[in-house]
């Protein structure tokens, strides 16, 4: 029988691969960008959108690994734990600095705010690999 929880956890990480590469599509494409591209919108509008769609995933199956997995981690393996929860707050933070880059890049005009949404845009596919270099240790360790 298939485990929907589980299959729900690898599709979760997955797309947070996805979206730490989506990521980086901003980063690069508003480089030297006086005025912003269509593919460029879609590449901000997009990457943000895989970001938070993959943010809700993870808060939805926050729950269950707080009821499940949490207490036998904290006993067996408390490193790892507190991996997972560093883990969420830099995901929280991924999510919040692809918001505010793309308010930057779609709401405003000139190479200042461009700069400063391409910065942003890097650290939050930064912190997005982070999180999923975390997420993998955890995730063994609660299968193992």
């Amino acid at each position: 029988m298939i485990d929907l929880v589980n299959l729900a956890r690898t599709f979760h990480g997955h797309l947070g691969l996805l979206a730490a590469v989506a990521l980086l599509h901003p980063a690069i494409t508003l480089r030297g960008a006086a005025r912003l591209r269509p593919g460029t919108r879609w590449s901000v509008a997009g990457a943000t959108a895989l970001v938070t769609v993959t943010g809700a995933m993870g808060w939805w199956l926050y729950p269950g690994y707080r009821a499940q997995d949490k207490p036998r981690l904290l006993q067996e393996a408390f490193p790892v734990a507190l991996a997972f929860e560093t883990k969420e707050h830099l995901a929280f933070y991924a999510v919040v600095l692809a918001w505010a880059a793309c308010g930057l890049a779609l709401g405003t005009e000139g190479a200042g705010p461009r700069r400063a949404a391409r910065v942003a845009y890097g650290v939050a596919a930064a912190l997005t690999v982070a999180v999923g270099v975390l997420g993998s240790i955890v995730g063994s360790a609660v299968a193992g």
